[in-house]
């Protein structure tokens, strides 16, 4: 978690703005025309988490293009690549200027800005000085060090699903593996993103932590070497806040929560419903309004994120006390609003039918914007709670607790017979997705 980088900026607020500045703005103002993006799969993602279609537009970026397909060529235009430090993203570089039997010039423009997400190595430096019709182009490279995902204001990630099963190998060597050395990189860049050159505190009887440890300390100190106008919160010229601390801790830290199911909003939401980048559908009922109109059922689009003031709010509350304020929420939303409308026809709330009440608070457009996003919710939290009662993770996790704890809902110590009735009933009955 990062707790209130760069004063009251959230993290993600921090990237957008080197992503405008240090990449779009930079190279609008060393080209004139309009220009295309080129990402790799990484760029992209790293992109989409902090900035949208219509600040690209307004930077004369008309078109975001995938490196790792086939594109058409835009040679009136001038080219922004946003790439991770890789010999296959560079390899596709080159390949967009390097003349073949099919394609005698080259995709783009004159102008040519390089950007990547982290530290470029001298090896994949040296390869793009080899290629001249890229090299003479080229109107800006730099290293923009934003290579993690900005998930939450608060938090981040590093887009690395299948790092687990890595990270744990038989360690005989006593080097680093590949994927340490991956994690620290990003590390870095999410340390140079926020102006922190961090302590580091790691439990040593860990031999990944340590590792860890040594590997990020060896690459800080690289990066700083190398780069001697970047600053530091802490340092002699910026003493306002002390130097930040980072904790290493490996899963023997914590060896209970991957036990248990949790019931907060945002965990039931990623556990049992459909959601994808942020994105979940669901089925919303239109009502009719009582003149022959039927009711309909459309599939609606919801994006949980930063900008959802309601999501921010609720997600980390239990899913019951998220219930609870949906519900009282709506409810003062409507009576202030029939009373407005009440008032507005010179009669009481009591004096207007229902049809009456409906159709007047349909009419209003405050009410309207924010009952979607209260009923929104109130959905996702009774679809929660639905698939919560029809799983039976209630008495699943009353199961998971008592294993957890030792002690059942009702404070006593179960006995060891008890606890292997309780498992074994629920190992018959649950499925496969509950079993932890």
């Amino acid at each position: 978690m990062v707790k209130d980088p760069k004063g009251s900026q959230g993290l993600r607020d921090i990237v957008q703005t080197r992503l405008l500045n240090d990449v779009l703005k930079n190279s609008c103002d060393k080209w004139p025309g309009w220009m295309v993006l080129v990402v790799d799969p990484p760029g992209l993602r790293v992109l989409s988490s902090a900035v949208g279609m219509y600040d690209l537009m307004e930077r004369r970026v008309t078109l975001v293009e995938d490196l790792t397909k086939k594109r058409a060529p835009f040679r009136d235009m001038g080219a922004i690549y946003l790439l991770t430090p890789t010999k296959q993203s560079i390899d596709r570089l080159l390949r967009d200027w390097t003349p073949s039997e099919n394609r005698k010039e080259p995709l783009y423009g004159n102008a040519v800005f390089l950007y990547f997400l982290g530290r470029l190595p001298d090896n994949l430096l040296a390869m793009i000085k080899t290629c001249k019709p890229l090299l003479k182009r080229v109107k800006a490279l730099g290293e923009v060090n934003v290579d993690f995902l900005t998930k939450e204001d608060r938090a981040f990630h590093f887009d690395m699903k299948k790092s687990f099963r890595y990270l744990f190998p038989h360690r005989n060597t006593g080097q680093p593996t590949p994927v340490e050395m991956v994690i620290c990189d990003k590390l870095v860049t999410l340390c140079a993103t926020l102006n922190e050159y961090p302590h580091i505190r790691y439990r040593s009887s860990s031999p990944l932590c340590t590792s860890l440890a040594n590997v990020f300390h060896r690459k800080m100190s690289e990066f700083i070497g190398g780069n001697q106008k970047w600053w530091y919160h802490g340092d002699a010229n910026h003493t306002s806040r002390g130097r930040s601390t980072l904790l290493l801790v490996d899963r023997s830290d914590d060896c209970l929560s991957p036990l248990m199911h949790e019931f907060t909003y945002q965990a039931m939401v990623n556990d049992l419903l459909p959601i994808e980048e942020d994105r979940i559908t669901y089925k919303s009922e239109t009502i009719g309004n009582g003149g022959g109109e039927e009711s309909k059922s459309m599939d609606k689009d919801v994006l949980l994120n930063e900008k959802d003031q309601i999501w921010v709010e609720l997600r980390g509350k239990h899913i019951a006390d998220v219930i609870q304020v949906l519900s009282n929420r709506i409810r003062e939303m409507v009576n202030s609003s029939t009373s407005q409308v009440a008032k507005s026809k010179g009669n009481d709330t009591k004096a207007l039918s229902l049809s009456q009440m409906a159709s007047a608070l349909k009419a209003l457009p405050e009410y309207r914007e924010v009952m979607d996003k209260l009923t929104q919710h109130m959905h996702l939290s009774h679809q929660c709670m639905d698939l919560f009662n029809k799983k039976g993770l209630l008495d699943l996790g009353e199961v998971e607790q008592t294993l957890a704890t030792g002690k059942t809902d009702e404070g006593r110590v179960p006995k060891m017979n008890e606890l292997v009735d309780m498992v074994e009933e629920q190992l018959q009955s649950a499925q496969d997705s509950q079993i932890r």
